[in-house]
C-alpha cells in the first residue's frame, strides 16, 4: 500500500540516488569540458566514470526497492505496480537533483567556458577525423560548433525537464524488470493468528 511512509521513504531514497548521480555528472562535465586533457583520455575516463554511475544507479535501485519490499506489510504484499511506482517516484527525483545540480555547476564555472570548452572538444574530434583522412563530416562539425555559439543558455528548469525525462525513462526500463524481482503476493494466511486460535 502506499502511505506517508512509502512517500518519506521515495524522498530519502531519491534524494541519495540524485546525490550520488549528480557528482558522477559534475564528474563527466568536469572531464569533457574543463579539464584540458586530451580527447583520448577523456573518452577513456568518461566511459569509465559512465560505467560505474551506471552499476550504482542500478545496485541503488535494487537496494531501494528490496528494503522497500521488506518493510511492506505481508498482509497487503507488495505488487509490481506500487513496486514500479517506487522506482519512478524515485528516478524522478533523482533526475530532478542531477538537472538542478547541472545547471547550478554550469553556472558557476561560467557558461562561456562551457561553451567554449564544448567548441573545443568538437575541434578536437574534427582533426582526429581529418587525421585518419575522414573529411566528410566536417561541415557537420562547424554546424555543431555554430549551433553552441548561437544557442540561447538553458534556463534551469529546461535542464531539470531535460534531466527529469532521462531519469525517469532509465529508470522505468530498469523498474521493469527490478519490480518483477522485489513484488512479493500477499500472504493470505497468516500462520502466527491461526497458532493462537
Amino acid at each position: 500500500m502506499i502511505g506517508r511512509d512509502f512517500w518519506y521513504d521515495v524522498l530519502r531514497s531519491g534524494a541519495i540516488l540524485g546525490v550520488a548521480m549528480a557528482i558522477a555528472h559534475v564528474l563527466e562535465q568536469y572531464m569533457i569540458v574543463y579539464s584540458g586533457e586530451s580527447i583520448t583520455s577523456v573518452i577513456v575516463w568518461y566511459l569509465l566514470v559512465w560505467t560505474i554511475s551506471a552499476g550504482v544507479f542500478i545496485w541503488l535501485l535494487v537496494r531501494f526497492s528490496r528494503r522497500r519490499a521488506a518493510a511492506s506489510d505481508p498482509k497487503y504484499g507488495y505488487s509490481y505496480s506500487v513496486a514500479l511506482s517506487y522506482i519512478l517516484m524515485v528516478s524522478m527525483l533523482a533526475g530532478v537533483i542531477v538537472g538542478a545540480t547541472n545547471t547550478i555547476y554550469v553556472g558557476a564555472m561560467g557558461y562561456g567556458e562551457y561553451v567554449e570548452g564544448m567548441i573545443g572538444r568538437v575541434e578536437e574530434i574534427k582533426q582526429m577525423y581529418t587525421e585518419m583522412n575522414i573529411t566528410t563530416l566536417n561541415g557537420e562539425f562547424d554546424k555543431m560548433c555554430e549551433v553552441l555559439r548561437t544557442a540561447e543558455r538553458p534556463s534551469m528548469l529546461s535542464s531539470v525537464f531535460s534531466s527529469f525525462n532521462t531519469y525517469i525513462t532509465t529508470g522505468g526500463l530498469c523498474g521493469l524488470i527490478i519490480s518483477a524481482i522485489v513484488s512479493r503476493k500477499p500472504q493470505l494466511f497468516n500462520t502466527d493468528d491461526n497458532s493462537n486460535e
